[in-house]
Protein backbone atom coordinates (compact mmCIF):
# COMPACT_ATOMS: atom_id res chain seq x y z
CA UNK A 1 0.00 0.00 0.00
CA UNK A 2 1.44 3.38 -1.01
CA UNK A 3 2.02 6.09 1.58
CA UNK A 4 0.02 9.34 1.59
CA UNK A 5 1.83 12.24 -0.05
CA UNK A 6 3.04 15.33 1.81
CA UNK A 7 4.54 18.51 0.37
CA UNK A 8 6.97 20.44 2.60
CA UNK A 9 8.27 23.93 1.84
CA UNK A 10 11.66 25.19 3.05
CA UNK A 11 12.65 27.77 0.47
CA UNK A 12 15.05 30.15 2.21
CA UNK A 13 18.63 30.08 3.55
CA UNK A 14 21.22 27.37 4.21
CA UNK A 15 20.62 27.22 7.94
CA UNK A 16 16.85 27.11 7.66
CA UNK A 17 17.06 24.32 5.09
CA UNK A 18 19.31 22.21 7.33
CA UNK A 19 17.13 22.95 10.36
CA UNK A 20 14.24 21.32 8.46
CA UNK A 21 16.00 17.97 8.04
CA UNK A 22 14.90 16.33 11.33
CA UNK A 23 11.23 17.08 10.56
CA UNK A 24 11.64 15.88 6.96
CA UNK A 25 13.12 12.60 8.20
CA UNK A 26 10.25 12.23 10.69
CA UNK A 27 7.77 12.78 7.85
CA UNK A 28 9.60 10.40 5.53
CA UNK A 29 8.93 7.34 7.66
CA UNK A 30 5.14 7.76 7.40
CA UNK A 31 4.64 9.68 4.15
CA UNK A 32 5.92 10.05 0.62
CA UNK A 33 7.60 13.44 1.02
CA UNK A 34 8.11 15.98 -1.75
CA UNK A 35 10.05 19.13 -0.87
CA UNK A 36 9.97 22.63 -2.29
CA UNK A 37 13.48 23.94 -1.65
CA UNK A 38 15.39 27.00 -2.85
CA UNK A 39 17.26 26.11 -6.01
CA UNK A 40 20.63 27.03 -4.46
CA UNK A 41 20.01 24.95 -1.27
CA UNK A 42 18.64 21.87 -3.03
CA UNK A 43 22.04 20.07 -2.94
CA UNK A 44 21.79 19.92 0.86
CA UNK A 45 18.85 17.51 0.57
CA UNK A 46 20.28 15.24 -2.10
CA UNK A 47 20.84 11.57 -1.23
CA UNK A 48 18.37 11.84 1.66
CA UNK A 49 16.71 8.41 1.62
CA UNK A 50 13.62 9.73 3.45
CA UNK A 51 12.61 12.09 0.65
CA UNK A 52 10.75 11.24 -2.54
CA UNK A 53 11.31 14.23 -4.80
CA UNK A 54 12.95 17.65 -4.59
CA UNK A 55 11.45 20.60 -6.46
CA UNK A 56 13.76 23.63 -6.89
CA UNK A 57 12.09 26.93 -6.04
CA UNK A 58 12.84 30.35 -7.49
CA UNK A 59 11.06 33.42 -6.19
CA UNK A 60 9.68 34.83 -9.44
CA UNK A 61 6.22 34.64 -11.05
CA UNK A 62 7.33 32.75 -14.14
CA UNK A 63 8.94 29.96 -12.16
CA UNK A 64 5.92 29.76 -9.85
CA UNK A 65 3.72 29.30 -12.93
CA UNK A 66 5.99 26.46 -14.06
CA UNK A 67 5.83 24.85 -10.60
CA UNK A 68 2.05 25.19 -10.61
CA UNK A 69 1.84 23.16 -13.82
CA UNK A 70 4.20 20.48 -12.44
CA UNK A 71 2.76 20.17 -8.93
CA UNK A 72 -0.93 20.44 -9.81
CA UNK A 73 -0.95 16.81 -10.99
CA UNK A 74 -0.23 15.67 -7.41
CA UNK A 75 -2.77 15.37 -4.62
CA UNK A 76 -1.25 15.95 -1.20
CA UNK A 77 -2.57 14.83 2.17
CA UNK A 78 -0.87 17.80 3.86
CA UNK A 79 1.12 20.90 2.87
CA UNK A 80 3.63 22.06 5.51
CA UNK A 81 5.35 25.45 5.33
CA UNK A 82 8.47 25.11 7.46
CA UNK A 83 10.16 28.30 6.32
CA UNK A 84 9.40 30.43 3.26
CA UNK A 85 8.95 33.94 1.94
CA UNK A 86 5.41 35.28 1.77
CA UNK A 87 5.40 35.13 -2.04
CA UNK A 88 5.23 31.35 -1.86
CA UNK A 89 1.55 31.65 -0.92
CA UNK A 90 0.84 32.75 -4.50
CA UNK A 91 1.54 29.19 -5.56
CA UNK A 92 -1.04 27.63 -3.20
CA UNK A 93 -4.21 28.21 -5.30
CA UNK A 94 -2.72 25.93 -7.95
CA UNK A 95 -1.93 23.06 -5.57
CA UNK A 96 -4.20 20.21 -4.52
CA UNK A 97 -4.03 19.40 -0.79
CA UNK A 98 -6.44 18.61 2.01
CA UNK A 99 -4.98 20.93 4.66
CA UNK A 100 -1.97 23.21 5.08
CA UNK A 101 -0.18 24.64 8.09
CA UNK A 102 2.69 27.05 8.66
CA UNK A 103 4.93 28.13 11.52
CA UNK A 104 5.18 31.78 10.50
CA UNK A 105 1.79 33.28 11.04
CA UNK A 106 0.06 32.41 7.77
CA UNK A 107 -3.67 31.84 8.14
CA UNK A 108 -6.04 31.77 5.16
CA UNK A 109 -9.33 29.83 5.46
CA UNK A 110 -10.03 30.09 1.73
CA UNK A 111 -6.74 28.31 0.98
CA UNK A 112 -7.17 25.94 3.96
CA UNK A 113 -4.01 27.27 5.58
CA UNK A 114 -3.77 27.35 9.36
CA UNK A 115 -1.08 28.79 11.62
CA UNK A 116 0.39 26.28 14.05
CA UNK A 117 1.08 28.56 16.99
CA UNK A 118 3.83 27.11 19.17
CA UNK A 119 5.91 28.32 22.10
CA UNK A 120 8.63 30.55 20.55
CA UNK A 121 11.10 29.53 23.27
CA UNK A 122 11.09 25.93 21.98
CA UNK A 123 14.04 25.05 19.75
CA UNK A 124 13.28 25.54 16.07
CA UNK A 125 14.08 21.91 15.25
CA UNK A 126 11.48 20.77 17.77
CA UNK A 127 8.88 23.20 16.44
CA UNK A 128 9.32 21.80 12.94
CA UNK A 129 9.02 18.25 14.26
CA UNK A 130 5.76 19.35 15.93
CA UNK A 131 4.61 20.53 12.51
CA UNK A 132 5.38 17.04 11.19
CA UNK A 133 3.30 15.62 14.06
CA UNK A 134 0.43 17.89 13.03
CA UNK A 135 0.55 16.19 9.61
CA UNK A 136 0.30 12.77 11.27
CA UNK A 137 3.95 11.73 11.50
CA UNK A 138 5.20 9.86 14.54
CA UNK A 139 8.57 11.25 15.73
CA UNK A 140 11.13 9.05 17.44
CA UNK A 141 13.52 10.12 20.24
CA UNK A 142 16.47 10.07 17.84
CA UNK A 143 14.93 12.47 15.32
CA UNK A 144 16.39 15.69 16.73
CA UNK A 145 19.84 15.81 15.08
CA UNK A 146 20.11 17.57 11.72
CA UNK A 147 21.53 15.44 8.92
CA UNK A 148 23.06 15.90 5.49
CA UNK A 149 23.84 12.62 3.73
CA UNK A 150 27.30 12.56 2.13
CA UNK A 151 28.71 9.88 -0.13
CA UNK A 152 32.14 8.23 0.34
CA UNK A 153 33.21 9.86 -2.92
CA UNK A 154 32.33 13.32 -1.60
CA UNK A 155 34.27 12.72 1.62
CA UNK A 156 37.27 11.56 -0.41
CA UNK A 157 37.04 14.70 -2.55
CA UNK A 158 37.03 16.85 0.59
CA UNK A 159 40.03 14.98 1.96
CA UNK A 160 41.94 15.64 -1.26
CA UNK A 161 40.95 19.33 -1.15
CA UNK A 162 42.25 19.68 2.41
CA UNK A 163 45.49 17.86 1.58
CA UNK A 164 46.02 20.22 -1.35
CA UNK A 165 45.59 23.18 1.03
CA UNK A 166 48.35 21.75 3.26
CA UNK A 167 45.94 20.50 5.90
CA UNK A 168 47.06 16.85 6.25
CA UNK A 169 44.98 14.32 8.13
CA UNK A 170 47.77 13.73 10.65
CA UNK A 171 47.34 17.20 12.19
CA UNK A 172 44.31 18.67 13.98
CA UNK A 173 42.13 20.74 11.64
CA UNK A 174 40.08 23.77 12.67
CA UNK A 175 37.79 25.73 10.38
CA UNK A 176 36.77 29.36 10.87
CA UNK A 177 33.65 31.02 9.43
CA UNK A 178 33.91 34.81 9.69
CA UNK A 179 30.76 35.98 7.94
CA UNK A 180 27.06 36.14 8.76
CA UNK A 181 23.96 37.50 7.07
CA UNK A 182 24.11 40.68 9.18
CA UNK A 183 26.88 42.50 11.00
CA UNK A 184 25.18 42.20 14.41
CA UNK A 185 26.00 38.47 14.31
CA UNK A 186 29.68 38.88 13.40
CA UNK A 187 32.65 38.50 15.72
CA UNK A 188 35.50 40.78 14.55
CA UNK A 189 37.66 39.20 11.84
CA UNK A 190 40.91 40.34 13.46
CA UNK A 191 40.03 38.27 16.54
CA UNK A 192 39.45 35.24 14.35
CA UNK A 193 42.94 35.96 13.03
CA UNK A 194 44.40 36.00 16.53
CA UNK A 195 42.75 32.64 17.27
CA UNK A 196 44.18 31.27 14.02
CA UNK A 197 47.69 32.46 14.95
CA UNK A 198 47.56 30.90 18.42
CA UNK A 199 46.29 27.59 17.06
CA UNK A 200 48.83 27.46 14.24
CA UNK A 201 51.61 28.14 16.77
CA UNK A 202 50.47 24.92 18.48
CA UNK A 203 50.66 22.91 15.25
CA UNK A 204 46.94 23.05 14.44
CA UNK A 205 45.99 23.45 10.78
CA UNK A 206 43.48 26.25 10.13
CA UNK A 207 41.26 27.02 7.15
CA UNK A 208 38.91 29.99 6.70
CA UNK A 209 35.65 29.10 4.92
CA UNK A 210 32.89 31.30 3.58
CA UNK A 211 31.06 32.84 0.67
CA UNK A 212 32.71 34.70 -2.18
CA UNK A 213 31.68 38.05 -0.69
CA UNK A 214 33.59 37.22 2.52
CA UNK A 215 37.09 37.04 1.02
CA UNK A 216 37.89 40.54 2.29
CA UNK A 217 37.10 39.40 5.85
CA UNK A 218 39.43 36.43 5.40
CA UNK A 219 42.24 38.65 4.15
CA UNK A 220 41.95 40.91 7.19
CA UNK A 221 41.93 37.87 9.48
CA UNK A 222 45.04 36.49 7.77
CA UNK A 223 46.74 39.87 8.18
CA UNK A 224 45.92 39.82 11.91
CA UNK A 225 47.20 36.23 12.14
CA UNK A 226 50.50 37.06 10.48
CA UNK A 227 50.37 33.52 9.08
CA UNK A 228 49.55 31.98 5.71
CA UNK A 229 46.07 30.76 6.67
CA UNK A 230 44.35 28.62 4.02
CA UNK A 231 41.16 29.94 2.37
CA UNK A 232 38.12 28.18 0.93
CA UNK A 233 35.41 30.46 -0.45
CA UNK A 234 32.39 30.12 -2.74
CA UNK A 235 32.57 26.32 -2.57
CA UNK A 236 29.93 23.98 -3.90
CA UNK A 237 27.56 23.25 -1.00
CA UNK A 238 28.17 19.51 -1.10
CA UNK A 239 31.93 20.05 -1.06
CA UNK A 240 31.61 22.53 1.81
CA UNK A 241 29.58 20.00 3.80
CA UNK A 242 32.15 17.28 3.14
CA UNK A 243 35.03 19.58 4.15
CA UNK A 244 33.22 20.40 7.39
CA UNK A 245 32.83 16.66 7.95
CA UNK A 246 36.61 16.21 7.77
CA UNK A 247 37.43 18.95 10.31
CA UNK A 248 37.99 18.43 14.02
CA UNK A 249 36.32 21.67 15.12
CA UNK A 250 34.55 24.59 13.43
CA UNK A 251 34.43 28.07 15.02
CA UNK A 252 31.65 30.16 13.53
CA UNK A 253 29.21 32.99 13.96
CA UNK A 254 25.46 32.31 13.93
CA UNK A 255 25.22 31.53 10.21
CA UNK A 256 24.54 28.65 7.81
CA UNK A 257 27.73 26.61 8.39
CA UNK A 258 26.91 26.53 12.13
CA UNK A 259 23.96 24.27 11.30
CA UNK A 260 25.60 22.48 8.39
CA UNK A 261 28.51 21.44 10.60
CA UNK A 262 26.14 19.80 13.09
CA UNK A 263 24.45 17.98 10.22
CA UNK A 264 27.73 16.24 9.30
CA UNK A 265 28.55 15.38 12.92
CA UNK A 266 31.55 17.69 13.44
CA UNK A 267 31.97 19.59 16.74
CA UNK A 268 31.13 23.28 16.37
CA UNK A 269 31.75 26.28 18.59
CA UNK A 270 29.03 28.88 17.95
CA UNK A 271 29.57 32.54 18.83
CA UNK A 272 26.31 34.26 19.80
CA UNK A 273 25.43 37.83 20.68
CA UNK A 274 21.82 39.02 20.29
CA UNK A 275 20.50 35.80 18.72
CA UNK A 276 19.30 33.00 20.97
CA UNK A 277 21.28 29.72 20.99
CA UNK A 278 18.54 28.08 23.07
CA UNK A 279 16.09 28.27 20.17
CA UNK A 280 18.45 27.91 17.20
CA UNK A 281 21.88 26.84 18.47
CA UNK A 282 23.60 23.45 18.75
CA UNK A 283 22.43 21.02 21.42
CA UNK A 284 24.47 17.81 21.18
CA UNK A 285 27.13 17.36 23.86
CA UNK A 286 30.06 17.59 21.42
CA UNK A 287 29.16 21.21 20.53
CA UNK A 288 29.81 24.39 22.50
CA UNK A 289 28.38 27.91 22.57
CA UNK A 290 29.79 31.22 23.79
CA UNK A 291 26.94 33.64 24.39
CA UNK A 292 27.06 37.29 25.42
CA UNK A 293 24.02 39.46 26.16
CA UNK A 294 22.84 42.10 23.71
CA UNK A 295 24.33 45.53 24.49
CA UNK A 296 21.42 47.60 23.16
CA UNK A 297 17.86 47.39 24.42
CA UNK A 298 16.03 46.81 22.23
CA UNK A 299 18.58 45.14 19.97
CA UNK A 300 18.98 47.02 16.67
CA UNK A 301 19.30 43.70 14.76
CA UNK A 302 19.50 44.38 11.01
CA UNK A 303 20.02 48.12 11.47
CA UNK A 304 23.06 47.62 13.70
CA UNK A 305 26.32 49.07 12.37
CA UNK A 306 28.49 48.54 15.45
CA UNK A 307 28.02 45.14 17.17
CA UNK A 308 29.61 46.01 20.51
CA UNK A 309 28.04 42.93 22.10
CA UNK A 310 29.99 40.60 19.80
CA UNK A 311 33.22 42.39 20.72
CA UNK A 312 32.52 41.39 24.34
CA UNK A 313 33.46 37.80 23.38
CA UNK A 314 37.10 37.53 24.44
CA UNK A 315 39.69 35.98 22.16
CA UNK A 316 41.23 34.12 25.09
CA UNK A 317 37.88 32.50 25.89
CA UNK A 318 37.35 31.32 22.32
CA UNK A 319 40.84 29.87 22.21
CA UNK A 320 40.35 28.15 25.58
CA UNK A 321 37.14 26.45 24.42
CA UNK A 322 38.65 25.35 21.08
CA UNK A 323 41.60 23.80 22.89
CA UNK A 324 39.20 21.94 25.20
CA UNK A 325 37.29 20.62 22.21
CA UNK A 326 40.45 19.51 20.42
CA UNK A 327 41.55 17.63 23.54
CA UNK A 328 38.52 15.34 23.28
CA UNK A 329 38.88 12.37 20.92
CA UNK A 330 36.56 12.28 17.93
CA UNK A 331 34.23 9.34 18.50
CA UNK A 332 32.61 9.68 15.05
CA UNK A 333 33.93 11.22 11.90
CA UNK A 334 31.32 13.38 10.16
CA UNK A 335 29.33 11.62 7.45
CA UNK A 336 30.58 8.16 8.44
CA UNK A 337 28.57 5.64 10.38
CA UNK A 338 25.35 7.62 9.98
CA UNK A 339 22.48 6.13 8.00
Amino acid sequence: MSKPKVLAACTTAIGDTVLCTPALITLGRDFEVDVLVHQHRLPLLRHNPYLHRLYPYRNNPFFRLYLASVLSVNRYHRLLVMHANDDLMRLFPWLRYEKASSLQGWRNPRLKIDYLELDPTVHLVDRRIMLAEWAGARPLPGDRPMRVFLTPEELAQAEAWLEAKNLPRQEPRVGLVLGASHIFKRWPEDRFGMVARALMDQGVKVVILGGGHEVSLAKRAREAAGRDVAFGHQLDLRLLAAILARLDVLVTNDTGPLHLCQAVNTPVLGLFGPTDPFTIGPREAMHRVIKVPATCSPCLTKTCSDPRCMRAIETSRVLEVVEEMLAKPRFARGGEGRP
